[in-house]
């Protein structure tokens, strides 16, 4: 039998969405898993867009483009400081609690009656 507590671990610690898919519930693992990749995707893509427009101003004002400007600029927009960003954060971090949940339950359900996740 699969562990419940196991499945939760994955969906915790490693990525949302493991835990059902370790569970072999593989579409429900996947519906969690590809908007979570997406939304990620999203806040890097709006860092680095953000960087980059401020190098382009830097070279723009004629400016010099060295490592610490490059590090001072990936550091300014990594923060989470538009609606965006924090909106699409909070959706992330609510579907790995919803996960780790759904993946303790799944497994839960999972057991023979009487059971415990232990096998006795």
């Amino acid at each position: 039998m699969k562990s419940p507590f196991k499945a939760a671990l994955l969906s915790g610690l490693v990525f949302p969405g493991l835990g059902q898919i370790y569970l072999k519930r593989y579409m429900r693992g996947l519906t969690i898993i590809i908007p979570v990749i997406l939304g990620l995707m999203l806040i890097i893509a709006m860092a680095v867009i953000g960087a980059l427009e401020g190098l382009k101003k830097i070279q723009i004002e004629g400016g010099n483009v060295d490592m610490d400007t490059i590090l001072n600029l990936a550091a300014a927009y990594s923060k989470p400081s538009a609606v965006h960003s924090e909106i699409i954060f909070l959706f992330i971090v609510c579907c790995w609690l919803f996960s780790v949940i759904d993946a303790y339950r799944i497994g839960k359900r999972n057991l023979p009656n009487g059971q415990d996740e232990k096998g006795s």
